[in-house]
């Protein structure tokens, strides 16, 4: 009797616990629509804090733990294996540093909540890595069943994270596993605008370019308005004339000193012991949208962000109007990410 009581107590207390889990669930798939060249993926899981995160759910708001039905990285390669049946030659590794959920206050009916997500992908040849991309941002949602919507975007925004990879060429540098201990710290101590105290003049057409300080090659000349706002970058050679757009720039070198391209034209790039910098606004250096633009992350009633209709007009039209007020705003310190040569406006 004592055993058949043991018995229920423990199947009990399995049952409660299990009750106490919102499982995350595949949504869409992870296929290369251009073609598979990774043959596996391997999620190295680098997260100070394991904890998603916990939510109401249901009608009796029964507070639930977010979690994945196995270890992350199972969970993650499963889910790559079964929507790319061809294998490649290549295999990717996925650094999830950042995966949180954040209960935010209720206005009327409708309840926000954020979900912070950084990770970065690399190609693995052997024992080297070359870096793909990089997604460090925080996704905001509003809706009366918030709890429903956080848990079934977690694998959207995955997806999504992946889509995106699948499209980035990797560096040419390799790096070995032990940089991918803190890969950014690795960039900033090995490229050549980080070390060197002067820049090289020149047109850069992209963030690697500008970081191993390789600009295009010939004398480019630098076309100006009346105004001095560069318009185009000019080179004559053999009689023939070479020209480059200011929106196809990245930066730009004039007697030693840096220029980002933004939204609203070239500003000065600065430099400190955290990186380089540009003074502005998210409001000034970001063009402002009204309107919603969603990327489908997978055929049929899988595909699309979740609840992202009424979700995305509210929280983009809202976006834009904030912006339209920070251009008039205060001016703050905008570092440039090292890895993918994006604003970071963490420090908003």
């Amino acid at each position: 009797m004592k055993k058949i009581l043991q018995f229920t107590f423990i199947f009990v207390s399995i049952l409660s616990f299990s009750q106490a889990q919102e499982i995350i669930k595949e949504r869409g798939n992870l296929s290369n629509p251009k073609g598979n060249i990774y043959k596996s993926l391997e999620v190295i899981d680098q997260r100070e804090d394991k904890k998603i995160g916990e939510m109401p759910f249901g009608d009796t708001k029964e507070m639930k733990e977010i979690v994945f039905p196995t270890t992350i990285n199972n969970f993650l390669s499963q889910w790559y294996t079964d929507s790319n049946h061809k294998g490649g030659k290549h295999e990717m590794v996925l650094i999830l540093k950042r995966l949180k959920t954040t209960l935010g206050e209720t206005v009327g009916k409708e309840t926000e909540a954020d979900i912070d997500f950084s990770a970065q992908t690399f190609l693995k040849e052997g024992d080297n890595y070359k870096f793909l991309y990089k997604k460090d941002t925080v996704y905001s949602f509003k809706n009366k069943n918030i709890s429903d919507v956080v848990v079934k975007n977690i694998p959207v925004i995955i997806a999504m994270f992946m889509k995106k990879t699948y499209t980035m060429k990797p560096t040419e540098n390799a790096v070995t596993m032990n940089d991918l201990a803190d890969y950014e710290l690795y960039v900033r101590n090995n490229s050549q605008a980080y070390k060197n105290e002067q820049l090289k003049d020149g047109v850069y057409l992209s963030n690697t370019a500008f970081l191993n300080q390789t600009p295009e090659i010939g004398n480019y000349v630098l076309e100006k308005n009346e105004k001095g706002n560069v318009l185009r970058a000019i080179k004559e050679e053999n009689g023939k004339k070479d020209k480059i757009s200011a929106n196809e720039m990245f930066a730009y070198v004039e007697n030693g000193k840096a220029y980002k391209k933004t939204y609203s034209g070239f500003l000065e790039l600065n430099k400190n012991e955290k990186g380089f910098y540009i003074v502005s606004n998210r409001g000034y250096i970001l063009p402002v949208r009204n309107s919603a633009v969603f990327v489908s992350v997978g055929g049929g009633a899988g595909g699309g962000m979740y609840g992202g209709v009424a979700i995305g007009l509210v929280g983009i039209f809202e976006r834009g109007l904030r912006q339209n007020k920070e251009r008039k705003g205060e001016m703050f310190e905008i570092y440039i990410d090292p890895l993918t040569g994006e604003y970071d406006f963490s420090n908003e």
